[in-house]
């Protein structure tokens, strides 16, 4: 980060601060959490580990694209491990761990290792509740929908939070949050360079203001600014605005989860990329049914820079759901659909370019093992096609996993 950046950062702080995240997490809210879920406690750490595995089993293409067809046994393996400490009542520390392993058994070049890191210090001083994050994954993966074969990638953040008000009524919040993007792929599908195409800093500062309607329920307006700043593709960099609104449900209920919808606006630093002003939104909202339905359902709408070309920006639009019922206290069915658009556009004159459809359909059988924790099998079908053929892709798999939240 420069000197430039550097001192941004400190007068947004300021200001934020001076005028009243992402919700920062209310202190003892927090601690209550830490002693109700841990599962050992060792003097002043409380330990918190869950076995991860994922995607073990069987697929028809590891690499999506139809071009590069290759079928393949895979599985993911890790450990998701949370250390806690209270100091004083005054001080909460929480570290997040997950390592994992992505196995292959023939396509042994694909085998990799990645982590999750993040770490957190929560604290409050009179009425105002402060919290400091650090993030770091490095992941072999998809980064977002427009991919196919995994890439490695290496994200760094920082985040400042602080919140003031009355929990049970209205409160503020204010944020900082500045992430490093870093993609090490410089000839991804023979042509792309993705180190030059896609590194870069964000810049991310807003106010949000909150209002419990009932029980736990929020409901929130908020107002960000933001930056980015490319390593190479300097034509890239720009400042945005961006308003909506959600709300967000209580963790315990029969509904949890949250929603947000609203607006944001991109002006470019150069002449040559036209501004422009987009619908972006996102939801994840789970619902409790007639006791053996339990309802998932999600989606994105968002705007963002592409690989394929440096004037190229698309437009994604994603919903899915899932619908798991309970035969049985121990045992669920469950299906879902997910369809989603990625519609390519010029940055020069907002011309449309390329078009990508894309669903995902699977059934899975889940398996009570021992209180919230299950095995499930899992049938899963994913297509996508394209206005331009070299980006058709497709991957069918079947295999098993963990349940965690059964």
């Amino acid at each position: 980060m420069n000197k430039k950046n550097v001192y941004r950062l400190f007068v947004l702080l300021i200001c934020v601060i001076g005028t009243t995240t992402l919700y920062s997490e209310n202190f003892f809210k927090m601690k209550e959490k830490i002693v109700d879920g841990v599962w050992k406690r060792i003097s002043f750490l409380y330990l918190r580990p869950t076995l991860t595995l994922e995607n073990l089993g069987y697929t028809s293409n590891i690499f999506y694209y139809d071009e590069l067809e290759e079928p393949d046994w895979t599985a993911d393996l890790g450990l998701d491990l949370q250390v806690s400490s209270i100091l004083g009542n005054r001080f909460i520390l929480k570290i997040n761990e997950n390592p994992y392993y992505s196995f292959f058994a023939d396509n042994i070049e694909q085998r990799a290792f990645s982590n999750r890191l993040a770490a957190s210090i929560y604290t409050y001083v009179g009425k105002f509740n402060l919290e400091y994050r650090f993030n770091e994954d490095y992941i072999k993966g998809r980064p977002t929908s427009e991919f196919g074969v995994y890439i490695r990638t290496r994200t760094r953040g920082h985040l400042f939070s602080i919140d003031f008000g009355k929990y049970t009524s209205l409160f503020f919040n204010g944020y900082i949050k500045l992430d490093r993007i870093e993609l090490f792929e410089e000839n991804y599908l023979g042509q792309y360079d993705l180190k030059r195409s896609l590194n870069r800093e964000e810049l991310h500062a807003g106010i949000r203001l909150n209002r419990i309607i009932f029980s736990r329920t929020r409901l929130f307006l908020n107002f960000e600014y933001y930056e980015y700043n490319f390593d190479y593709e300097i034509l890239r960099d720009g400042i945005g605005r961006q308003i909506s609104v959600g709300v967000e449900f209580p963790e315990i209920g029969k509904i949890k989860g949250s929603l947000e919808y609203g607006l944001k606006s991109f002006k470019a630093g150069n002449s040559t990329f036209r501004d422009y002003t987009k619908p972006f939104g996102s939801g994840k909202v789970t619902a409790r049914l007639f006791r053996r339905f339990r309802v998932h359902l999600d989606y994105l709408i968002n705007n963002f820079y592409s690989y394929w070309s440096t004037d190229q920006s698309y437009n994604e639009k994603t919903t899915g759901t899932l619908i798991e019922f309970y035969v049985t206290r121990n045992i669920k069915i469950g299906c879902r659909y997910r369809v989603g658009r990625l519609t390519y556009e010029y940055l020069t004159d907002g011309d449309k370019s390329r078009q990508d459809n894309f669903y995902t359909t699977a059934l899975s059988l889940g398996l009570r093992v021992f209180k919230k924790m299950g095995i499930g099998i899992e049938y899963r079908v994913f297509r996508a096609d394209s206005s331009v053929l070299d980006f058709i892709r497709s991957n069918d798999f079947i295999g098993g996993y963990l349940i965690h939240e059964f």
